[in-house]
This record gives structure tokens, C-alpha cells and sequence, in this order.
């Protein structure tokens, strides 16, 4: 245990008329305290064979020649003590709780081991075992163990540093006790994770169940059920099929094609109507359900004028473009009265069809 004063700033140049011997004052002085112990008593008085060192340095000074500090030092001792009853409690109870410490955690023994020095019996010198309790804590705050490292009283040594232990079983076993909860969640989370992946193979096994992939293909089988697809649309919908079923759920690839294939089934293929190529009829319709829009009525009425003439619409498509609210759907819904079709509105990435 060393008591470090320094009377000087460490870029201070020494003074003339200042001497080795010259007293520090107190608003210059700097205490720096540190361990340095071997073997004490057994008989119960005071320890002998601890001791501290005091080191003074006056007119201290790094050159470029001295990048060290160097110093006196005289050996100090701690305060004497007689082995009473409450010392041996004492000293009893901070062993108990380090055994406790190693006991939640075998972290510790090692750590205990490697402060211990060959040969030292711990539990017979209260001196190394005070400053063995607080040197294996990390639950005090600096304050704590500067307080055990300074106290020279061994009655209170110990107290301070049985209470240090103590704050460290604790947090010992408050960490142990989070380990636990948070170990047995994730136990339950993966068997909870593990017996539902069994079921899914057990259902599958049995036909049961389908997984995703299987499911999102039957559906849009059955919705190309009960349709007529031309064999060349057939083909890319087949081949977008084969390719939903290899590709991962969660890959962006799987999305894109799972919704170009529900806009492919949802597709009314092969349902057709009856055709009412009525100009009249028409043009009587549209007045009727719109005012105004002149030129979009007579371009309609040159479409159906056209398909008259040659007794089909394939390969005539009708565009109507424009903000929301100006009646592209309302006159779309027109032209199918008018015609006696049934009208399919379709979304897709560039409008309703």
C-alpha cells in the first residue's frame, strides 16, 4: 500500500531554493494509492508482514534525458488489530459470499485464482482477504474500492469490502436469473418453431395440407379451369407456373411472377357474348347516359360503323385517357350497353382495362 505525493506539476522546472526535504503543501499535493503485501500474522495481532511504501517527490521534472519519475519511498504500515470475534465474522462471511460468487458463476474461480500468490492461506489474513473481496468485484463504482484501497483500519476494511462482495452476488445472481428467463424463451421458441415445421411435413405427408407454393398453383389452375386459353397464351402460363413453383417465397422474383399470373387467370378467356351492332341504339344510349363529349361519341359510333361493315371487333382497341372523374369508366360501361357485352374491369401497373 504506497501513498504517492507529488509537490510538483510534472512540466515544472525545479527551483533553486527548494530542497528534497522542503514539506508539500496541501494545495499542491496529489495522493495516489496503491498495494503492494505479503504474508501477515497467523496469532492474531497485528500484521507485521504487510506494509505500505509513502513515495515523496519534490521538483519532479520529464526531460528528454529522465522520461521516468523517481522518488524516496518509506514503508508504511497499516493500523494494528486484534483478531476479535466480529473480525473472524467478518472475515467468515466475505469467504461464504465469495464461494457463493463462484458457485453462480465459474468465471470467478479463475479470477480468484489468478489474485491468489502461492502458498497464501486467504482466509487466515483479513488484510489480503479485504482487498481480495474488493479487487474480484465489478458491481462497486470507483468511489467503493478507492475507499478500501485507503482505509488503513482493518475492522473497516472489511466492512467495506463485504459490502462490495455482497453487491456482487446480486448482480450475480440477477444475471443468472436473466440468463435463465431469457434461455428458457428461447427454448420455447424454437420448439414451439420445430413442431409446427413437423406438423407442415406431417399434414403434406398425409395430403393433409399443401404448402404455399402448392396452394397459390392450384389456385390459379382452378381458376383456368372452366376457360378457354389459346394454347400460345396456355404455353407462358404454364412456363410462369414451373417457375413460381422452384423460386423461394421470399425472393422479389417469386412476387412478380405470382402477380403476373393472377392478372394472366383473372383474365376472362374464351367468354363471349352476343354483339348488338346497333348505331342507333347506340348513339341513343350514349346521349342518353352522357352530355356533351361529342367527339368521344363519334369516334365510338365510327368504331361500331367499322365493325358493321366487316362483322368483328378483333383487333379494335378504344383508349381513353385523362384524370380521374371525367368519365372514362362511365362511357366504357356506355359501350357495353350499347353493344350488349358484358364489361371486365381489370387493374393493372398502367390503369383499368
Amino acid at each position: 500500500r504506497a501513498a504517492v505525493k507529488i509537490t510538483e506539476s510534472l512540466n515544472s522546472k525545479p527551483s533553486n531554493n527548494q530542497t528534497s526535504s522542503s514539506s508539500p503543501s496541501s494545495e499542491d499535493t496529489t495522493s495516489i494509492k496503491g498495494e503492494n503485501q505479503s504474508d501477515s500474522n497467523t496469532n492474531g495481532s497485528s500484521s507485521s508482514g504487510s506494509s505500505s511504501a509513502s513515495t515523496l517527490l519534490d521538483n519532479v521534472e520529464l526531460g528528454a534525458s529522465s522520461p521516468v519519475l523517481i522518488g524516496e519511498t518509506i514503508n508504511l504500515y497499516h493500523d494494528l488489530y486484534e483478531n476479535t470475534q466480529e473480525i473472524k465474522a467478518l472475515s467468515a462471511e466475505i469467504v461464504k459470499t465469495i464461494r457463493d460468487i463462484i458457485s453462480l458463476n465459474p468465471v470467478y474461480r479463475e479470477n480468484v485464482l489468478a489474485m491468489l500468490q502461492a502458498g497464501q492461506r486467504v482466509a487466515d489474513n483479513p488484510v489480503y482477504l479485504s482487498d481480495l473481496g474488493a479487487a474480484m468485484c465489478s458491481a462497486g463504482d470507483t468511489e467503493e474500492l478507492q475507499a478500501v484501497l485507503e482505509e488503513m483500519n482493518i475492522h473497516k476494511r472489511l466492512r467495506l469490502s463485504l459490502n462490495l462482495v455482497k453487491k456482487e452476488y446480486e448482480l450475480g445472481r440477477l444475471q443468472q436469473q436473466i440468463g435463465r428467463e431469457v434461455e428458457e424463451k428461447v427454448k420455447q421458441q424454437h420448439r414451439r418453431y420445430m413442431l409446427s415445421e413437423q406438423l407442415k411435413v406431417i399434414k403434406k405427408e398425409l395430403g393433409l395440407e399443401k404448402d404455399d407454393k402448392d396452394t397459390i398453383v392450384e389456385k390459379f389452375r382452378m381458376r383456368l379451369k372452366d376457360l378457354t386459353v389459346p394454347s400460345g397464351v396456355m404455353e407462358v402460363i404454364d412456363e410462369e407456373l414451373n417457375k413460381l413453383s422452384v423460386l423461394d417465397n421470399h425472393s422479389s422474383e417469386f412476387n412478380v411472377t405470382r402477380n403476373y399470373l393472377d392478372w394472366l387467370t383473372a383474365l376472362p378467356w374464351g367468354v363471349t357474348s352476343e354483339e348488338h351492332l346497333d348505331i342507333g341504339q347506340a348513339k341513343k344510349i350514349l346521349d342518353e347516359d352522357h352530355y356533351g363529349m361529342d367527339d368521344v361519341k363519334k369516334r365510338i359510333l365510327e368504331f361500331i360503323a367499322v365493325s358493321q361493315l366487316k362483322g368483328s371487333t378483333q383487333g379494335k382497341i378504344l383508349c381513353f385517357c385523362g384524370p380521374p372523374g371525367v368519365g372514362k369508366t362511365s362511357i366504357a360501361n356506355s359501350i357495353a350497353r350499347a353493344l350488349n357485352r358484358k364489361l371486365y374491369s381489370i387493374s393493372c401497373i398502367f390503369g383499368r382495362i
